[in-house]
This record gives structure tokens, sequence and C-alpha cells, in this order.
């Protein structure tokens, strides 16, 4: 492909960025915009913005899109580049973010709820009660797992090709940096009922397999500003309508997976067995991951009954995705609500289900109470995953003033403290520019540049044997 074709391929990216932008970044927020901003500093930094903005006003002339809107995307570039002084270009802050992270956009007080803890062993009672469920010894018993711990370059829902290619890039000479993580929301990959469409994976794990890297798919169930979190034909009575809403403070709404119904989590485990069945036996497969377990901002109120039949029913589609997936590493992201988190976490250390958090906050009480307190536990048993969200580079704890976190500080929580087997770092490029600082780390002297880049790569007890690769 020649330079031109790239220009003007970009420009067409990033002014459709400028315009779908507006209708919402799901569960990425208003990530995404940083990193098309970046991919804007980036190529005019490589070719030139003058040349790029018309390419795009060129290739747009008979659309919908206006020139001067067109301009208006790119005129960060031109002053991010007259500064630039590195190959990754700092975007510019937009003038309404204020001195705070208030990650709080993502909770809700159903989630922050003072209630006594449900018996750790309910769901494991549950699942042993009703039959349905292989008992926890038959996953130690199980074939080869896939184990390559260390770190990886982390992607939200809507990340373009162009990011996912430029964090493979900017790591491909680093082996303990041993791939990527892309979320792909349900309402991806089901389009109707039964009929999948995993392209967007067959995508991102293609990418992954030419930088000789592996791939973890994180599958969210969860969505912000007013993404669709399930498939439209749930949308019904049959499935209690499919999901329930939430808000954010910023007056947008999303919407979360109704699980405490029966037929949406049987509907959740059919597509999780669909998965396992097309990436389990591939070896640049490396996990799944599930999302945050905080319910969100509830619009309307949900019982407790309903509150519990939700976890019960996660729990069952945990132990659902280590029989669809014995040969591969599956992670539950565990934080809120406290009093259901014990015995989620009791179902997935019997199943060999890993546990980690969406995020790294290396001074949070609340997380520490809630999640950080099993790491301990999971220790050596089960696979231990840490993901570094954007909130980590710029707060110590949810909602705390904006500070520059030290990435290296990030790093020796999730080791020393969490022990992690995985970190995935969010590839975040706005307020200070993170990412290059977490590049910045990876290229220094003193990091472990072998192995899994200084994290525990014992295999977990739980699984009868690791390899790097399958037999």
């Amino acid at each position: 492909m020649n330079i031109m074709t790239q220009r003007q391929l970009l420009a067409i990216a990033l002014a459709c960025s400028a315009f779908l932008g507006a209708c919402g970044g799901g569960s990425d927020l208003q990530q995404e915009n940083a990193a098309q901003t970046e991919s804007v500093s980036a190529v005019a930094a490589n070719s030139g913005t003058q040349q790029t903005t018309e390419a795009a006003k060129e290739l747009f002339a008979s659309s919908s899109l206006t020139a001067s809107a067109i301009s208006a995307s790119t005129s960060t570039a031109s002053t991010s580049t007259s500064t630039a002084e590195s190959s990754t270009v700092s975007a510019s802050i937009s003038a309404a973010e204020t001195d705070t992270e208030d990650s709080s956009i993502r909770y809700g007080a159903d989630d922050f709820a003072q209630l006594p803890e449900l018996d750790p062993l309910t769901f494991v009672r549950q699942q042993y009660s009703d039959g349905s469920y292989l008992a926890s010894a038959d996953y130690a018993a199980a074939s080869t797992v896939k184990w390559n711990p260390g770190h990886y370059v982390e992607y939200g829902s809507k990340a373009s090709d162009f990011m996912i290619d430029a964090g493979l890039r900017e790591t491909a000479s680093m082996p303990f940096v041993k791939g990527i993580m892309v979320r792909a929301n349900w309402s991806q990959l089901e389009k109707g009922k039964g009929e999948y469409d995993f392209s967007r994976v067959d995508r991102y794990l293609t990418k992954a397999k030419a930088k000789g890297k592996r791939l973890f798919l994180t599958l969210g169930t969860k969505t912000f500003n007013g993404d669709a979190a399930i498939p439209n034909y749930m949308r019904t009575d049959q499935y209690s309508g499919g999901a329930f809403r939430i808000g954010t403070i910023i007056g947008t709404f999303g919407e979360n997976a109704a699980l405490y119904d029966d037929e949406v989590r049987d509907r959740l485990i059919a597509l999780v067995q669909a998965l396992g069945r097309r990436y389990n036996n591939d070896n640049s497969f490396e996990g799944i991951t599930f999302n945050e377990t905080a319910f969100g901002q509830l619009v309307r109120p949900m019982s407790d009954a309903q509150k519990e039949k939700f976890f019960a029913n996660l729990a069952k589609v945990d132990t659902a995705a280590r029989q669809a997936f014995p040969n591969s590493v599956v992670i539950q992201f565990i934080n809120y609500p406290s009093n259901l988190v014990p015995p989620l976490f009791a179902n997935m250390k019997d199943k060999g289900v890993g546990m980690g958090g969406p995020d790294v906050f290396i001074n949070d009480p609340d997380l520490n109470k809630s999640a950080y307190r099993f790491n301990p536990e999971a220790k050596g048993i089960v696979p231990i995953g840490m993901k570094v969200e954007s909130d980590c580079y710029n707060a110590v704890r949810h909602g705390g003033p904006y500070t520059q976190v030290d990435v290296r500080d990030i790093y020796r929580f999730a080791r020393d403290k969490l022990y992690a087997n995985y970190m995935f770092w969010y590839r975040y490029t706005d307020r200070h520019n993170p990412w290059q600082d977490v590049l910045s780390m990876f290229k220094g002297e003193a990091f472990p540049d072998g192995g899994a880049g200084g994290l525990s790569a014992a295999c977990p007890s739980k699984f009868g044997n690791c390899a790097a690769r399958l037999p």
C-alpha cells in the first residue's frame, strides 16, 4: 500500500471518528476519543497535516461530512506536531475535563452498599446440588492449559485497527509483552438468536498471530454512553427486557445484561460455548475474560433477590466458560458489591476460573475490602490477571484527585501485592500520555526482559499442566 493510500484510509477513519464519537463510546467512554486524537497526531507527524486534511476533504466531498468538520478533527494534530519530540504524540486534553478523574461513572450506590456477606459457599453448593455442572476435581484432571503469563496491551470495544496495529508494533521486540487484550460486547458477536459473527475476534487474532503474539478476548456484557450490551432479539418479556439501564455522572445511559433472568444466562452460556468451539484449541488464543461485577448506577431499583440471582447466574456462566475453554485461561473481573463477591470468588476458585480486576489502584480502601483481599487466596491456585484502566494512571483510588501516577508503582503493586500473572495495560495516551511511560518502563535497563516480565509464571495448581502451546 503506497503512502498516499495509507493517508487517505486514515483520513477516512479519523473523520468518521469525529462524527461517530458524538454517539457515545460505550464501555470505553472517552478513552477511544483520545486514541483517535492520537491517530490524527501520529498521521500528521508522519505525512503532513495539510495533506491528510486535504485527502479527507477530497474523499468525503460527496458525503454528508463537511470539510470544515474534517479540518476540525485534524486541528489538534497541527498543534501537537509542532511540539512533538517523540514518536508517540500526546493527545490534547478536552476543555471539559476537570482536575478529578471520577471513575464513579461506572458504579452506583448499590455497588457500595454495606450489607451482610452471603455465605461464600452458596454458589458452589447450588451448582453441586443441581447436578448440571462438572465437579471441581474434573477440571484439575483436564488436559494441558495454554499458559503465557506476562504483559498484554489492552483495548476497548471501539479500538481501531490503526491503534491495535500501533500497540503490536511498539511491543513487537518485547518478549515479555505476550499479546493484546481486546473487548467485544455481546451485541457485537451475536446478531440474531444463535447467529454469531466472530469476524472481529478473527481479525484481532490474525493481527496477534502476525506479530507472534497472543489474544485475550474480553466478553463485555456492560456498556455506557448508549451502546448496546445485548443482542436486540433479547429485548422482550421472554428475557425480562434482556438488560437493565444504568446511568452515569455525565448524564448518559448504558446497560447491563439482566443475568438475574435464567434465559439471559442460558443465551450467554450458548455464546461462550460457541466461542470455545472456535478458539479453545488455537495456540494464539490465550483466554477469555468477563467484565467487572459492579451493577452500575441503577435507573430502576433491583431487589435483593434479583441481585443474588444475578451473581448466582454469573457463577454458572463462569463455570460454563471453564468447561467451554478447558485448554485456555478464563478470568472473571471482580470488584463490587462486597457482599456478593465472596461466593462468586469461592466458585471461581473451586472451578479453576482466574480472578482479576478492571483496575489497579495503588491506594483504594474500597477495593482493598471488596476485591484485593482475595488475591492472596487466589495466588498459586488460579490465574490472576489485573487490568490497568485509564483511571489508574490518573488517580490512586476511585474518584480520587487527578495525579500523575508513576507506572512503576502500578507495576510493583500488581506484582508484589496483587500477585499478578497477567497485567493488561490500557493503551491510554490522553492526559500526561501514560502509555509512553509504560513503554519507557518496558525499555528500561532495570525491567525484567525475559519470561513474564517480572510477574509470577508458576502454573496454577487448579491446572493439570501448563504449556506455552498445546501439543
